[in-house]
Order: C-alpha cells, then structure tokens, then sequence
C-alpha cells in the first residue's frame, strides 16, 4: 500500500486486494467522520447554546474544527499523491469518480473552512481564541473589516459542507440501489 491506503497496481500487492484500505487508513477515516459529525452536531448547538455554556462549546468547535481542517489537508495530499482506486465491481467508472470527487469536495471545503475560521475567531470582539485549553496570543486583534467577511462565509461554508455531505450520502444511496454496490462502502474502511 501507500500513504493513501490504497493498493497500487494488480490485486493483492502490498497484502490488500484492491479498492482496500490499510489499517492506519481506516482508523484515519474513523476519526474524520467522528470529527466531522461531532462538528456538525456543535455547529447546530452552538446557535441555541445558553450563555453559561456557550465559552465550552465554542473550544469544542475551534479544537475540533483544527483538528477536521488538518486532516482533510493530510488527506487531500494523500489522495493527490495515490494512483485512483477502481471502482467496485459493477459500478461505472464514471459514477464511481462523480461519487469520489463529491467527497473530494467535501475535504477540500473543509480545509478551506478551517482556514476561514481561524482568520474569524481572531477578528471576534471580546473572544479569546483557546484551543485544547490553551489560549492563543491574538494574530489579528479585534476588527470588524476581517469578523463580518469571514464570519459570514465561514457559517456559509459550514452548510455548504453539510450539504455536499448530504448529496453525497444520497447519491451513495442511489449507487446501492441502482447497482448493488452495497451501502457499507460508504464507512471508512470498506471496500471502495
């Protein structure tokens, strides 16, 4: 295999038969999609979050959202670096790649919002920006010119991203029921 997961060439090199993924590969999916829905169920509590807990839920997001951000860039350069997987048997090429680059979009948005955030959390009035417990020195200062344009997409992008989720989802739905490919190929760690 290569940092991807994936194997290269004919089936069984490296061990894994192809469209596999490697052990290390699977505990890395396991996290990104653990990281990203406990994102999505903060990005929807943080709105109705009483006062009294709304400094704990926002370093939850700001934790957790570098985390998600540095590996959707961790995986972005693994699947820029490995050979394309095929597609399982009976799904087209072409519907397997369109499935492949939603997913692709989707790490790539969320790169993109990690980086957008951070630039919000430090333009924010009177908003420490803590991570892990640790508050950080501020990098912008307090400033509304860099706050509202960046809060704005920010919170735009995170839908974005929750909806290109759910079109991938549904269209992974579809791929089931139109080819039998089976809905387990969708989690992290099966067969792509």
């Amino acid at each position: 295999g290569n940092r991807c997961g994936y194997t290269r060439g004919r089936e069984g090199t490296g061990g894994l038969k192809q469209g596999s993924q490697s052990r290390g590969e699977v505990i890395f999916g396991w996290l990104m999609f653990i990281g990203l829905f406990g994102l999505r169920c903060d990005i929807l509590k943080l709105p109705r979050a009483a006062l009294e807990w709304r400094d704990g839920v926002r370093i939850f997001h700001d934790s957790l959202g570098l985390i998600n951000k540095c590996r959707a860039v961790v995986r972005l350069v693994g699947v820029a670096k490995a050979p394309a997987p095929r597609p399982p048997a009976g799904l087209p090429e072409n519907s397997f790649g369109f499935n492949r680059a939603l997913l692709a979009a989707i790490y790539l948005t969320f790169a993109a919002i990690g980086l957008i955030g951070f630039l919000f959390a430090f333009g924010e009035w009177d908003r420490p920006v803590i991570l892990f417990g640790v508050r950080i020195p501020d990098l912008i200062g307090e400033s509304d010119a860099v706050r509202k344009p960046f809060g704005y997409l920010h919170s735009a992008l995170g839908f974005y991203y929750m909806m290109l989720a759910t079109i991938w989802l549904a269209y992974g739905v579809f791929q089931h029921l139109r080819y039998r490919v089976g809905l387990a190929r969708l989690l992290p760690g099966r067969r792509v």
